[in-house]
């Protein structure tokens, strides 16, 4: 669509893109008050408001009532089709990102994990509790359990890294991951994590993971941050 056809309020919304691009602003970052967009853009602020509303249904923007509006966290894109861990995921913000270890210790499992993850009851495993971050933002919180016997070498510096990565070292690779989201609301240290509140729905993310000689080498769950992560399915027929 040309901007000749565009609709006023779309091209005041690519205007306020723009803007938010040229003047670098980031999360948490106000913008201008529709008086001063609307003098800016010469446009009503019938304009600049219905510009602004689009743009927070993206959430590219969120309003403060109040206080004003602001440039909005941007959501991560989680490919459900595609296997890989947070590291990669986050490649392009390598700089930003830090696996923040907030448990390692060998505990031995109760016997649904000690089932998924086809141990014995005598057998320990790692429980590693990981807060990954983006720019100090909490994005996802992870509580894995890993078998001891497989990996008795582990530390929490390889934790604090990729844990992908650890495997490609160790000479494994995935062979599948069996995934569950099962809906759920936060408890205390999660609405602390995530700064949210009680009643902010979550999905986590149940799965394990199985290497290319068919064992099971972890078994995780997963919150992603609700306002900062969305799921995509691509399905063809």
């Amino acid at each position: 669509m040309s901007d000749k056809k565009m609709p006023l309020y779309q091209k005041i919304m690519k205007n306020i893109q723009d803007y938010i691009k040229s003047q670098s602003l980031e999360h948490g970052d106000v913008i201008p008050t529709e008086k001063t967009l609307s003098e800016k853009y010469k446009v009503s602020r019938v304009t600049v408001r219905k510009a602004i509303s689009k743009l927070i249904d993206k959430e590219i923007l969120y309003s403060v009532k109040g206080s004003g509006t602001y440039v909005a966290f941007p959501k991560f894109e989680h490919n459900l089709f595609k296997l890989q861990g947070f590291t990669e995921e986050m490649q392009p913000f390598h700089d930003s990102i830090k696996n923040e270890v907030s448990e390692f210790s060998l505990i031995k499992p109760n016997a649904q994990i000690q089932e998924i993850l086809n141990i014995s009851n005598d057998e320990k495993v790692y429980n590693i509790k990981r807060i990954r971050k983006l720019n100090g933002e909490a994005l996802i919180i992870e509580n894995a359990y890993i078998p001891f016997e497989l990996f008795p070498d582990l530390s929490i510096e390889a934790m604090t890294k990729s844990k992908y990565g650890y495997l490609k070292e160790k000479g494994y690779a995935i062979k599948k991951r069996v995934e569950e989201f099962v809906p759920k609301l936060p408890n205390k240290d999660t609405m602390e994590i995530f700064n949210i509140d009680s009643n902010t729905p979550l999905l986590e993310l149940k799965a394990h993971s199985i290497l290319n000689n068919d064992e099971i080498f972890e078994y995780s769950e997963v919150l992603y941050h609700p306002k900062k992560y969305k799921f995509k399915l691509e399905l063809s027929r």
